[in-house]
């Protein structure tokens, strides 16, 4: 029998051309992806491990009707978020969540402390609030599994989203998606896309998004090793 599309892993490509189909858009993504490279190492000083994809989405029956408990049918679409993640050394001195944006002139550059357990502050509203919604939601996760995740170590972060923000194109689950996804793979964990599907709403959750989870179940996520 053959495995459903909801049961599969999260899909690792060494090449965009599995992911930006068409040699225009895939030449538009190699200067995208050598621009955020350029960018991170410009920043942090080193280049980053891997990266993170997830893409937009149009719904093509109602807004947010999922709310009530109704159906609906979600579309991804061409924008997308993209995440370069970074895994500092348990040796090194400091314990931060360092969350850099390409476009740094509207999203300033945020920190974060290493701590699973922090709580955000909903009262003053920052970008990088998304990314630890991320963060929080796979350590409940892993504590959820019974995995052994050890000492929280920092992460270098660089976004790059196409996403038009407040458009009713899910720019937010984008970002908690492919965040999320992004931190699992540096910790070298790797589950069905239904989990994370229902993993990033919970993560949503963090922010005061109670949603029910159409944002999430378009499941077209990436992991680029480029």
């Amino acid at each position: 029998m053959a495995t459903k599309h909801d049961e599969l892993p999260v899909p690792i490509f060494s090449s965009l051309d599995p992911v930006y189909g068409g040699d225009s858009q895939r030449e538009e993504a190699q200067l995208r992806f050598d621009k955020l490279k350029s960018k991170f190492l410009q920043v942090f000083g080193h280049p980053p491990e891997l990266y993170a994809r997830a893409p937009g989405r149009v719904n093509l029956i109602g807004e947010h009707i999922d709310y009530e408990g109704y159906s609906v049918l979600p579309m991804a679409i061409r924008q997308d978020t993209i995440v370069a993640i970074r895994k500092r050394s348990p040796s090194e001195a400091e314990k931060l969540l360092r969350i850099a944006n390409v476009n740094e002139e509207k999203y300033a550059t945020c920190t974060y402390p290493a701590d699973p357990n922090q709580e955000i502050d909903l009262k003053h509203h920052r970008w990088g609030h998304y990314f630890i919604c991320g963060y929080k939601g796979y350590y409940e996760y892993a504590k959820t599994k019974g995995m052994d995740v050890g000492v929280p170590v920092g992460l270098d972060v660089m976004i790059d989203g196409t996403v038009p923000t407040g458009s009713g194109l899910s720019s937010s689950a984008a970002f908690v998606c492919s965040a999320t996804i992004a931190i699992m793979a540096s910790f070298g964990v790797s589950i069905p896309k239904k989990e994370v599907a229902q993993l990033t709403c919970d993560c949503e959750r963090h922010i005061g998004t109670q949603s029910g989870g159409m944002d999430q179940v378009w499941l077209s996520l990436d992991l680029l090793n480029l």
